[in-house]
């Protein structure tokens, strides 16, 4: 069960998780709310605090890993192509296991969709014009940036005293209390359907019979339920945003499986949102690569991978107009299956393999940051972090926890509307969206003078062609989870190839660090020296 990509999307699961609990306490529904908002609250202060403790949670002062390598008797060399977040894991994993590694990028940088943007916005904001935010529970990640001594803010600080979400459909604002009792019927829905889900994940092995919601779109499940008005057009949105497609295009189990029926945790959200690394999140990559720096290659793209008549594999790349061959007992394909797809596969695979690499769903979105000489939205005792039927959908503050006066919200939008985004001057969407905002926090637009905006539309950059995955109907029993399954000396890593952190910086490293204790067994390295490589975690990554 994944976590949630933006703030609101895990609000609205945090309020479809109250809704559930609501119904079973037996409690009137007001009551039972004031005090979920009590032990929340509660919760946040004690976060906020254990955080402050920590002086904002820097990783750095618990001490940097050691980055030491163990030399092995083996002088095969392990081939990775993609320098993303998952690829640069696998390599550096292998290297710190003295293996040696070859990384191929397309790019001429590094880094996947992990891309900050420094320099644009004034008094040193960055934004992340890719993935942006870490969770509590996306510890992986933590350890990479506790062993290259890299800071994390905690955005949870800085909200204190403001509302933390603002629900405006219908043309007004919806209250937790509204939008909690609006849910009833749609949480009852979702429990009666929920009973049928495994306690294991459910994949194309392991279908638990559920191929009939899987090919029910989302949009048909929401009918059956009965949910309209201004409600479904919320659903909708968050949907659209959360997964990159409208309802029509997605798996009811994207809803159905979304929020955990056990309520103990999930009343407060499976997922927080918490951390953003200070200074730009590549900084992760930008250390990974200082690390490998030798063995990368950019500007390179691989057009075949063909069975070697040695047992291995002959790669087929092209860079500055040429052609040339890589041979690899073991190769890491770390690259979305959106660019996979143009790569001829001259190799035997599973049929539910090639399935998955030739149809697999990818999200469509977009990301437009607004700049503002101050952030209105905190006038009006609001974090910044909006669901709306308005055309701009949603967005958050990205100039949390960053210096200075002026300030940046991320306009984060999918489906349609992202590729809308995608086109014109991005001056004129951005000036779109803030005659939205205008009406939920009156005063941003006279704060635009003189501001700059920036866009990023991942679907039309050529070597991802896509945001994240996204199940469409029928895919969770036919080819969840085949994305990541090993053929022979071919592993595969990203966050396409992950189950609950699938579309997350953590799903790339997971991915990666699998990949590279595949490699090391197909090696015959010892299963001791692949725990003491792979077995890296941050003892005080988080303040609880």
């Amino acid at each position: 069960m994944a976590g949630s990509r933006t703030p609101v999307f895990a609000l609205l699961r945090r309020a479809i998780a109250t809704s559930m609990a609501a119904g079973r306490s037996g409690l009137p529904l007001d009551e039972f709310i004031d005090a979920t908002v009590e032990r929340r609250n509660g919760r946040r202060q004690f976060l906020r605090q254990a955080g402050a403790g920590l002086g904002g949670l820097a990783l750095a002062a618990c001490g940097a890993l050691p980055k030491q390598t163990v030399p092995i008797a083996n002088d095969r060399e392990v081939v990775i192509v993609g320098a993303g977040v998952a690829g640069l894991t696998a390599a550096w994993r292998l290297r710190q296991a003295g293996v040696r590694v070859r990384v191929y990028e397309a790019n001429t940088r590094v880094g996947g969709r992990v891309y900050s943007l420094r320099g644009h916005f004034p008094e040193g904001q960055v934004v992340e014009l890719g993935g942006e935010l870490i969770d509590t529970s996306h510890v992986r990640i933590q350890a990479l940036c506790r062993e290259f001594g890299l800071e994390l803010d905690d955005l949870l600080a800085d909200g204190e005293g403001l509302v933390p979400e603002t629900w405006y459909f219908g043309g007004q604002v919806r209250g937790e209390h509204e939008l909690v009792e609006a849910l009833a019927p749609l949480a009852e829905a979702l429990q009666r359907d929920q009973a049928r889900l495994p306690d294991d994940d459910v994949t194309w092995r392991a279908p638990h019979g559920l191929h009939d919601l899987d090919r029910m779109t989302m949009a048909q499940w929401l009918d059956n339920a009965g949910v309209d008005g201004w409600l479904r057009r919320l659903v909708d949105v968050a949907y659209t945003t959360e997964m990159g497609a409208e309802p029509e295009l997605q798996s009811a189990l994207n809803l159905i499986d979304f929020i955990s029926v056990d309520t103990h945790f999930s009343i407060f959200g499976e997922s927080d949102e918490r951390f953003h690394v200070r200074g730009g999140n590549d900084l992760i990559v930008s250390a990974l690569a200082q690390e490998l720096d030798d063995v990368i290659e950019t500007a390179t793209v691989l057009e075949a991978v063909a069975e070697s008549r040695s047992g291995g594999y002959t790669l087929s790349f092209r860079r500055d107009g040429g052609s040339h061959e890589v041979q690899a007992d073991i190769v890491v394909l770390a690259l979305p299956f959106t660019t996979l797809r143009r790569v001829r596969m001259e190799v035997a695979l599973p049929a539910e393999k090639r399935r998955a690499i030739d149809e697999l769903g990818y999200g469509h979105n977009a990301k437009l940051m607004i700049g503002f000489n101050r952030r209105v939205w905190r006038d009006h005792g609001s974090t910044g972090s909006l669901f709306t039927d308005l055309r701009c959908q949603s967005t958050w503050d990205t100039s949390r926890a960053q210096p200075g006066q002026s300030g940046i919200l991320t306009n984060f939008t999918g489906g349609q509307h992202a590729r809308e985004i995608g086109s014109g001057p991005p001056k004129i969407q951005a000036d779109l969206a803030v005659l939205d905002l205008e009406h939920i926090y009156p005063g941003v637009a006279a704060a635009r003078e003189g501001a700059r905006e920036v866009r990023f539309h991942w679907p039309s950059q050529p070597w991802v062609m896509g945001s994240y995955a996204c199940y469409a109907p029928g895919q969770w029993t036919t080819l969840r989870g085949a994305a990541g399954e090993r053929v022979g000396g071919l592993l595969f890593a990203g966050e396409h190839c992950a189950l609950a952190n699938q579309g997350f910086i953590e799903g790339a490293c997971e991915t990666g660090e699998r990949a590279a204790s595949e490699a090391l067994s197909l090696l015959g390295v010892a299963t001791a020296t692949r725990t003491a490589v792979l077995t890296r975690r941050p003892a005080c990554a988080t303040a609880a």
